[in-house]
């Protein structure tokens, strides 16, 4: 039986805890969600004597999958499996956004459903901000307003990095 998990976050994951009592044979990893490449490290951890590593500052590009087929047999209870994620670089977003001490924001030109993703950072003239949700490419949410008034032309966004991950 597969298990799925949609990770996102630069972050480490505990995918299979130390005890789950779990086998498997196989792991894939796509990058579903971030503009660039993000790097993911996977591990098995054992109780007693430490990580050994599947894979290690592996590159995954946009739209990327990668699959790793190997056999854990985990019925003693004594491995745990750990994947950790590392987003991608800071990019500029198409068009401009003219921020307003609301949580709306609205852009010029922008591409939001294509470019952005829900908990990425958005950097609008020096403030960053957390994306809540996404409307329409020219609308999105933001978790708390901004207070700069100014028009930004060249806005950033900090992508988390955001990963399928299936494993069986």
């Amino acid at each position: 039986m597969a298990t799925y998990y949609n990770i996102s976050g630069e972050l480490t994951r505990e995918l299979l805890e130390v005890g789950d009592n779990v086998n498997m044979s196989s792991i894939t990893l796509t990058n579903t969600h971030v503009k660039s490449t993000c790097t993911a490290d996977l591990y098995v951890e054992k109780k007693l004597d430490g990580k050994y590593y599947l894979m290690k500052g592996v590159n995954l590009p946009l739209g990327a999958t990668l699959s790793h087929d190997f056999t854990v047999d985990n019925t003693s209870g004594q491995y745990g499996l750990f994947l950790k994620l590392t987003a991608a670089d800071v990019f500029t977003l198409t068009g401009t956004i003219d921020p307003a001490a609301s949580t709306t924001v609205t852009g010029v030109g922008t591409a939001f459903l294509t470019e952005i993703s829900i908990g990425d950072e958005i950097i609008v003239s020096g403030e960053t901000r957390t994306v809540s949700s996404i409307a329409s490419d020219t609308s999105l949410i933001v978790s708390v307003a901004f207070s700069n008034n100014s028009n930004d032309t060249s806005p950033d966004c900090d992508p988390i990095a955001l990963v399928d991950v299936i494993i069986s």
